[in-house]
């Protein structure tokens, strides 16, 4: 991107990375931290400019919504200059804390997965079928074994194990309404997967798959690019009950999820997960929260505690994937 568009930048001091101040659009802005990279410390920047102008509001700006590592800010001008907010935000990010003092405020949801149930297989069936015959993710009728051999384990369970010891943070709510965007916390447990070549034209609602390093949860029937393993209980705001995910942005309620949110899954057999998700459209089921706070020093130290051995499983994933055919 040009660097035109950059209306304001805030120069890396320390530990602190590059943050530029975009144009987005007639009344959005885009503060944007570091460059490129799957980096989550950036993405903990971002949920702590997010927090700072929840706590101390800047008139005028309306609302905010995270990305990876941006946040895109919607102003009124009629209520603001855009120079002011431009002023503003920088001032806020000269003096946020540093990152090992942060400590942001975090849930920890629970949720059932079964693993290779039979509407993920539908959903990879039909684009078998209707889309591409040929498609070298797709092994007897499932996505489940392209991942194994992707990441470069022995086995389906070996993958399944450790896709459930992983505690997985919410980054971003994207691409579309109640999509949230999961990453594994610890780097020793990093899992990724090519996207589908073309997409999906049809996902089931309540799937589980991965693209990149990106976990998602279907809300919705949709179409779809990531490899589909699994399926959970419907996260979509008709089924929540009043105290089940009500934003504190958005009083209202449209998301089970919350940016900056932590998830962790238990294993079920589908049986299991179709009487729950029963449940659900029962009325009957109370989804697993938690409050609680994510303490920044802690993650960075365990980050560099495992330095070692994340480096060990990132060649050896390298390695694994090199072996097999993108889509």
């Amino acid at each position: 991107m040009s660097s035109a568009v950059v209306l304001r930048s805030v120069e890396a001091v320390g530990q602190r990375p590059i943050t530029r101040i975009r144009q987005a659009g007639d009344h959005q802005l885009l503060v944007e931290y570091g460059d490129m990279t799957l980096d989550l410390t950036l993405n903990l920047r971002v949920h702590a400019l997010r927090n700072e102008l929840d706590q101390r509001p800047i008139n005028g700006v309306t609302e905010t919504a995270p990305g990876f590592r941006s946040l895109m800010i919607g102003f009124d001008p009629t209520r603001v200059d855009r120079e002011d907010v431009l002023d503003e935000l920088v001032e806020r990010q000269r003096s946020l804390p540093e990152l090992s003092s942060l400590v942001l405020q975090s849930r920890v949801i629970e949720l059932p997965i079964a693993f290779d149930d039979e509407m993920t297989r539908q959903a990879v069936q039909q684009y078998r079928i209707t889309t591409r015959p040929d498609a070298p993710n797709v092994v007897d009728g499932d996505n489940v074994d392209y991942i194994v051999r992707y990441n470069g384990f022995t086995s389906r369970e070996e993958f399944y194990t450790e896709f459930l010891a992983t505690t997985w943070w919410n980054a971003f709510i994207g691409y579309f309404p109640g999509l949230p965007s999961l990453f594994a916390l610890d780097p020793r447990t990093h899992l990724s997967a090519p996207k589908y070549n073309p997409a999906r034209m049809w996902t089931a609602e309540g799937a589980v798959g991965i693209g990149g390093p990106c976990v998602v949860l279907y809300p919705i029937e949709s179409p779809g690019g990531y490899q589909l393993f699994g399926r959970t209980v419907p996260i979509g705001v008709d089924h929540l009950g009043p105290d089940d995910g009500r934003d504190r942005l958005n009083p209202a309620g449209t998301n089970l999820f919350h940016p900056g949110d932590r998830v962790r899954f238990t294993r079920v057999t589908e049986r299991e997960l179709l009487a729950l998700r029963q449940q659900v459209f029962e009325g009957t089921y109370r989804y697993r929260i938690e409050e609680g706070e994510f303490v920044v020093a802690e993650y960075l130290a365990m980050v560099e505690h495992s330095a070692p051995r994340s480096a060990e499983v990132a060649r050896a994933r390298a390695a694994a994937a090199a072996r097999v055919e993108v889509p």
